[in-house]
């Protein structure tokens, strides 16, 4: 007797998320106790969060100790996770609140290396400044001033315009994933990115 083929069984969210975004099948295995998938996912994501932690505290002590914190807790909250997006929203979600609540404690004391070429293994993400080694000794003084106040101006933004403008920088995360790590809209991610990169400009206005 012959039959009709039955109709084909639509993938679940979980498993379109996984085909498209491979780090989230790797929670998924993270969730499913595999070891080692948590490993892989350490690596490749602890280099990036330090480096944005550590931009937000403007402190390379408390930025170890601060990213090893988001792992604890991608870890310890594993099940908590849904494959509803980017697995890399949902550890700069856990990273930005880490680093809000580290910001708001009333003994916190900001330190100056923010873009830190150490930070950034070469890669710099801020402004383009000349090099002081391959310019004249006023040109170098320029640029390290430039720097200097790049640093402090950054260091003066309100939190959430610090973490928009550094998340939209450092990995290029789209302003919904900025939106949802933030828990705020898209347009109001836009907003803080426009008023950050307005107290930029206005704090170095005199070197441009």
């Amino acid at each position: 007797m012959h039959r009709e083929p039955g109709p084909v069984a639509a993938a679940t969210p979980a498993a379109t998320m996984a085909s498209a975004d491979p780090d989230v099948a790797l929670m998924l295995r993270v969730q499913a106790g595999e070891q080692a998938a948590f490993q892989e996912l350490f690596r490749k994501y602890s280099p990036r969060v330090l480096q944005y932690v550590r931009r937000m505290l403007a402190s390379d002590a408390r930025a170890e100790e601060v990213t090893q914190d988001v792992f604890v807790q991608v870890f310890r909250f594993r099940g908590r996770y849904r494959p509803e997006s980017r697995f890399s929203t949902w550890v700069f979600t856990i990273a930005t609140n880490l680093c809000l609540n580290e910001l708001r404690r009333p003994e916190r004391q900001l330190r100056v290396d923010l873009w830190d070429d150490r930070a950034t293994e070469g890669r710099r993400e801020g402004p383009s400044l000349a090099d002081p080694a391959a310019v004249g000794p006023e040109e170098g003084t320029s640029a390290r001033e430039l720097s200097e106040r790049l640093d402090a101006a950054i260091r003066q933004l309100p939190e959430k315009q610090r973490a928009a403008l550094l998340l939209s920088r450092i990995d290029g995360l789209a302003y919904a994933d900025v939106a949802s790590a933030l828990g705020c809209s898209e347009g109001a991610v836009k907003a803080l990115v426009f008023r950050a990169t307005q107290s930029l400009k206005a704090a170095v206005r005199e070197f441009l």
